[in-house]
């Protein structure tokens, strides 16, 4: 009878014992799968697209249908020119986890990367109608130039707006809509957005030679003053700034 109540108390402490190892063996995979894909990224993020499709395939390995890492690769192969692998890696990714607004937004980008830019707006406006979705500015930056490239600029500006709407501060989305009120002839708005752009110090060259053009058609003189000194500290060897200073000398 003790014998009998013994062997009854070690069987369920072995199989809670290979239960916890199971649970241990499946903690460990994850943690490193999570430690490839976030190098896999970094890669990524600089451009080494072949280092990064290698690290995220080792995080397959371990774990063959994790989407993030399926996501990525499709991204990492659709940078090295293999469009059809990354659609079906792609795929996998959404069935995988059809409902994570970061697939759908990488889905829409990838669309537009393959010239199919009409048909990645729903995948980008699913990603921006989940609340859950930490990084909004992100989706609706790449659905407003990817509006861009097929021509829809009162779509794009949207988008961009759509953009600050998450980020009030994001420069991207401010100098895009500068450039769009410039090409409409919205004086005004195009002044307000590029007053963002130059005062954050880190305008782009075209940036700063399009704020100036619009504060010389303006004919705000201190604002002129004022962007040329910037512009001559952040791009002092600009062509476009050479070109203006020359133009200055010979009209004095």
């Amino acid at each position: 009878m003790i014998r009998r109540i013994v062997l009854a108390l070690i069987l369920p402490l072995a199989a809670c014992s290979h239960v916890s190892r199971d649970v241990a063996s499946s903690g460990d995979a994850e943690r490193r799968a999570t430690a490839r894909i976030e190098l896999a990224k970094a890669y990524f993020a600089e451009g080494s697209y072949v280092i990064a499709l290698e690290e995220v395939n080792h995080a397959l390995d371990v774990m063959p249908d994790r989407a993030d890492a399926l996501s990525l690769r499709s991204l990492a192969l659709m940078h090295l020119g293999e469009p059809e692998s990354a659609k079906q890696s792609m795929a996998r990714a959404l069935r995988a986890a059809p409902e994570d607004p970061a697939l759908q937004n990488n889905k829409g980008w990838l669309l537009c990367e393959t010239g199919k830019g009409a048909e990645s707006w729903p995948y980008f406006d699913r990603a921006l109608g989940q609340r859950r979705y930490s990084a909004p500015a992100n989706a609706a930056m790449n659905a407003g130039t990817c509006s861009l490239r097929v021509g829809d600029r009162s779509r794009a500006a949207q988008y961009f707006q759509r953009a600050l709407q998450s980020e009030p501060g994001l420069l991207a989305a401010h100098a895009q809509l500068a450039r769009l009120a410039v090409e409409q002839g919205d004086d005004q708005a195009a002044r307000r957005h590029f007053k963002q752009v130059i005062a954050s110090g880190h305008a782009s060259s075209q940036d700063y030679a399009l704020a100036l053009a619009l504060a010389s058609r303006l004919g705000d003189r201190d604002t002129e003053r004022s962007i040329v000194a910037q512009w001559k500290r952040a791009f002092p060897e600009s062509p476009q700034l050479q070109a203006y200073l020359r133009t200055e000398i010979h009209e004095r």
